[in-house]
C-alpha cells in the first residue's frame, strides 16, 4: 500500500493513500482543531487514546483541550511518517502480533485508566484500513470490559480485603518466611488434569518443593501427599472453606497469606508466611506493624501468584499441575473438593447435581481473563505446565506442557538445595496490637491510595468528575463512604 505525501493550500505537509487523503487538503491543522473541538466528553478524562491519527494534527489540539490527560495514539500502521513526540505514547495495532491489543491497553492504562478514558476514532484513517480498524476496536472493546469486569471485582471485595488486613494484624503471630533454594518446585492448582499427575508426584515426592492453592489442598492431603507450603490470596467466603478442614489435620503447615486473604482463626495458629503486594492498605498495616513480609505479584487468580511466588523462591525451574483453565463437562476441580463437599447435600430432585454443575461446561469471563494472563505472560522458559500426557483443551502461550520424563531429567538437571522455611517471632500485645491498628488507619486513611483501594468506584467517579457540575456531589459521596468505612473498621477492632 503506496504511501503519498503531499502539501495543502496551508503549506501543511499531508498524506494520502490510494484516492483517499487522511488530512485536508486545504487545512489539516483546521481539521484537526475541529475533530478536537467536536468530541464529546460529559467527564474529566485521564487518558485520550486516538485511534488511527495519521499525521499527529490533532495530538496539540487534544493536548490543549485536555492539558492533565495523558495523551495516546494507536497507529494503524507503522509505515506514515508521523511525529509520534506530539504523544505521550504509542502503539502501533497488529492483528498478527503475539500480544492482542486489548492485553497491551490493560497492561498500559490499567483499569482505572481505560474506565477513565477517551476512546476516539480518526476517521479518514478507518476507510483506509478497514481491518485493522476493526482490530482496534474490537479489542478496546475487550479492553473496557476486563477493566469493567476487574473494577466491578475490586468494588465488591474492596471493603472486605481492608477488613482481612486488619484482622490479619489483629491475629497473626506466628510468622515464617522462605529462604531461597535451587530446586525444582512444583505447584499444584485444582483442575481436572490435576489427578493424573499425582501417582508421579507421589513417587518423586522427596525432590522437589511443593505449593498447594487452597483450592487443591484437599486433594494432596486426601492422597497424603502432603505439601510444603499453602498459599491463598482470595478475599472471599469460598477460599475460607478450602482452607478450614484440610489445615486442621496437619497443625505445622505453613500457609502464605496476602494481608487481604480470607481466613477463619484458627489459620493464625500455622506459621504463616505474609505476603506483600506492595501497595495499598495491606501492604502499609503490613509494614507498620513490622511483619516480615515476602514480595508477591496480585493477580486475579491464585494459581497466577503462586507461579509468580515460586519462581521468585528457586533458581531452578517451576512446574504447575491442574491447571486446565477450561471448561468441564462434570466437575471443574478433581476431587475431593471442599465446595462440592458443602453443595452436593442440597441437591434434590427438583434441584439436581447434574443442573448445578451445568455452568462449568461453558466459558465463563473469569476463566477466560485467567487464560488470557497465563497465555500472554512470558515467564522466560522457567515455567512449565506438567501432567501425565492430559489432553488439554488449551495452550498458554510460552509456557510449555510437558510430562514426567521431562519432569525427571529436569530433577536430575537442577540444584538440590530446596528452599527452606524460617519461623520468626514478632512482639505482640493484643491491646496494644488494636491501639496501633486504629493509629494506623487514623493517620493513612485519608491517602490517596486507600481511598482507591478502599471505595475504588466513589474514587473513580470522584476522579471523573473533577472539573465538572458532579465533582461536590461526589466529593461528599466520597467522604460520607470514608466515614462510614472507619465506622466498620473501629467496630471490628473493638469487637476483637
Amino acid at each position: 500500500m503506496e504511501i503519498k505525501y503531499d502539501k495543502a493550500r496551508t503549506g501543511d505537509r499531508i498524506c494520502s493513500i490510494g484516492d483517499i487523503k487522511l488530512h485536508s487538503a486545504y487545512d489539516p491543522q483546521k481539521e484537526a482543531e475541529r475533530f478536537v473541538s467536536c468530541l464529546e466528553c460529559s467527564f474529566s478524562p485521564t487518558h485520550i487514546v486516538i485511534t488511527g491519527p495519521a499525521l499527529s494534527y490533532c495530538a496539540r489540539f487534544l493536548r490543549k483541550r485536555f492539558d492533565s490527560a495523558i495523551i495516546i495514539a494507536v497507529h494503524y500502521t507503522d509505515k506514515i511518517e508521523c511525529d509520534d513526540d506530539l504523544w505521550d505514547k504509542t502503539f502501533v495495532a497488529n492483528p498478527d502480533d503475539e500480544t492482542p491489543l486489548s492485553e497491551i491497553l490493560y497492561s498500559y492504562l490499567g483499569e482505572e485508566g481505560i474506565s477513565s478514558a477517551l476512546f476516539a476514532s480518526w476517521q479518514p484513517s478507518e476507510k483506509v484500513f478497514p481491518e485493522n480498524y476493526t482490530y482496534v476496536w474490537s479489542e478496546i472493546k475487550k479492553a473496557v470490559l476486563k477493566s469493567r469486569n476487574v473494577l466491578s471485582t475490586r468494588t465488591y471485595f474492596a471493603r472486605r480485603w481492608v477488613k482481612n488486613a486488619v484482622n490479619f494484624c489483629l491475629y497473626s503471630n506466628k510468622n515464617s518466611y522462605i529462604t531461597y533454594g535451587e530446586a525444582p518446585i512444583v505447584v499444584c492448582a485444582s483442575g481436572l488434569s490435576l489427578k493424573t499427575a499425582i501417582p508421579a508426584l507421589k513417587k518423586l515426592r522427596n525432590r522437589y518443593f511443593l505449593i498447594a492453592v487452597s483450592s487443591a489442598l484437599s486433594v494432596l492431603i486426601d492422597n497424603e501427599l502432603i505439601p510444603d507450603l499453602c498459599i491463598s490470596t482470595d478475599g472471599g467466603y469460598w477460599a475460607k472453606r478450602h482452607l478450614s478442614h484440610y489445615l486442621k489435620r496437619y497443625p505445622s503447615l505453613p500457609v502464605a497469606l496476602s494481608a487481604e486473604s480470607a481466613c477463619y482463626g484458627d489459620v493464625y495458629n500455622h506459621p504463616v508466611i505474609p505476603l506483600s503486594y506492595g501497595d495499598g492498605p495491606g501492604e502499609t498495616l503490613l509494614r507498620e506493624c513490622s511483619y516480615k513480609a515476602m514480595n508477591a505479584v496480585r493477580n486475579g487468580t491464585v494459581s497466577g501468584t503462586a507461579a509468580e511466588f515460586a519462581l521468585s523462591i528457586t533458581t531452578g525451574p517451576v512446574f504447575v499441575c491442574g491447571l486446565d483453565l477450561a471448561p468441564s463437562k462434570g466437575f471443574s476441580h478433581t476431587q475431593p473438593n471442599e465446595l462440592e463437599d458443602m453443595a452436593f447435600v442440597k441437591d434434590n430432585r427438583l434441584s439436581t447435581k447434574e443442573t448445578r454443575l451445568s455452568p462449568s461446561s461453558f466459558p465463563s469471563i473469569p476463566l477466560s481473563t485467567y487464560l488470557s494472563w497465563f497465555q500472554n505472560k512470558d515467564f522466560k522458559g522457567r515455567l512449565f505446565r506438567l501432567s501425565d500426557s492430559f489432553n488439554y483443551q488449551n495452550k498458554l502461550g510460552k509456557t510449555e506442557d510437558v510430562d514426567f520424563d521431562f519432569f525427571e531429567q529436569k530433577i536430575n538437571d537442577s540444584g538440590k538445595k530446596l528452599p527452606r522455611l524460617n519461623n520468626v517471632s514478632i512482639d505482640f500485645d493484643a491491646r496494644d496490637r488494636r491501639q496501633k491498628i486504629l493509629t494506623i488507619i487514623e493517620k493513612h486513611l485519608h491517602d490517596d491510595e486507600w481511598i482507591q483501594n478502599a471505595l475504588p468506584c466513589e474514587y473513580l467517579i470522584y476522579r471523573r468528575s473533577i472539573g465538572t457540575d458532579n465533582e461536590e456531589n461526589a466529593k461528599n459521596a466520597l467522604e460520607k463512604g470514608l466515614l462510614n468505612f472507619y465506622e466498620e473498621i473501629k467496630r471490628i477492632i473493638s469487637d476483637n
